[in-house]
């Protein structure tokens, strides 16, 4: 007989319930292998930003009424949250490609979305990154720049890990994560190396993204290009941290979409395209490693209805 266990804790706030979120093996999938997921969709905003904007809010200067961000769209979905909570004004950017849901999502918290020409260099003045600088600016906003801010990364360090060692004590060979802005793969695997140097940590991006040359050297000219959201980019985001990261590998489109059906359709999980573009690379790197393979699934498949399903 099963035991289940009860908790009579009342939350004083939804952004108290962030966290805590359960790992899984994904038996199924990947049978005869050791690989864990860590459903960070099932958050209370519904991604893993959720720790990160949690972290950054608590450590923002005294005064602050009215918050900025740019994103793809989980960034924003978690400050919006947050905002709506903490009684702040909140203003997101947003590249055009970001997925309808993801944009009503923000919408529905009370925030104001703009939505940016995402094929603008970030250097533009009307790029999604800029844009969200210069409202900052001008309506003295505090920005979280979840790009370049070293926050970032510390939330992970000091939040997601910790709890993800401690739920698989430590068990951990392998840790194989999309890379995005950089700071969950900076921060988790910073930490890991602090606890266990012998950790493989392994990043995953779209063809032609910045990461891997920034950690391999290899040069690559083409361009960079991708339906996927929250995975890769064209430079190198400040909060990354390419000393933790052992090797990056590429995965398409394609094979992305494909594993992210599979997910759905035989581990049940219904996870976004990053999750999928990360479920692809492991599936690339089994066949030539041995030992306990752990990966994050950063947010869910919901948001992504109208463009992967």
């Amino acid at each position: 007989m099963t035991a289940f266990q009860y908790s009579s804790q009342i939350r004083g706030s939804v952004l108290d319930a962030i966290g805590n979120t359960p790992v899984v093996q994904l038996g199924r999938l990947f049978g005869g292998h050791d690989v864990v997921a860590k459903l960070e969709f099932m958050n209370p905003g519904g991604s893993i930003k959720d720790r990160m904007v949690r972290y950054m809010l608590r450590h923002r200067p005294e005064g602050v009424t009215h918050v900025v961000e740019s994103s793809s769209g989980n960034t924003g979905a978690a400050l919006a949250m947050a905002a709506a909570v903490q009684g702040l004004r909140c203003d997101v950017t947003v590249p055009d490609r970001t997925s309808p849901e993801k944009i009503k999502r923000i919408e529905a918290y009370g925030a104001t979305v703009h939505v940016c020409d995402a094929s603008l260099p970030e250097a533009h003045a009307d790029s999604y990154q800029s844009l969200a600088t210069r409202i900052a600016a001008e309506q003295g906003a505090l920005h979280l720049d979840q790009y370049r801010s070293g926050l970032n990364r510390n939330a992970h360090y000091t939040d997601t890990a910790p709890e993800m060692w401690f739920q698989l004590d430590g068990r951990i060979d392998y840790f194989v994560c999309g890379i995005g802005s950089g700071g969950t793969i900076s921060g988790v695997g910073r930490f890991l190396k602090d606890r266990n140097p012998n950790i493989i940590v392994i990043g995953v991006e779209p063809p032609h993204s910045a990461y891997r040359e920034a950690v391999t050297g290899e040069a690559d000219e083409g361009e960079f290009r991708t339906a996927l959201e929250g995975v890769g980019k064209r430079k190198v985001a400040a909060s990354f941290d390419a000393s933790v990261v052992d090797d990056v590998i590429r995965v398409n489109d394609d094979d992305a979409l494909s594993y992210l059906h599979r997910l759905a359709r035989e581990e049940g999980i219904l996870a976004g395209g990053s999750s999928g573009c990360v479920t692809a690379g492991i599936a690339q790197l089994l066949p030539r490693i041995t030992g306990r393979v752990v990966t994050i699934f950063p947010d869910s498949g919901a948001n992504y209805l109208s463009r992967h399903f």
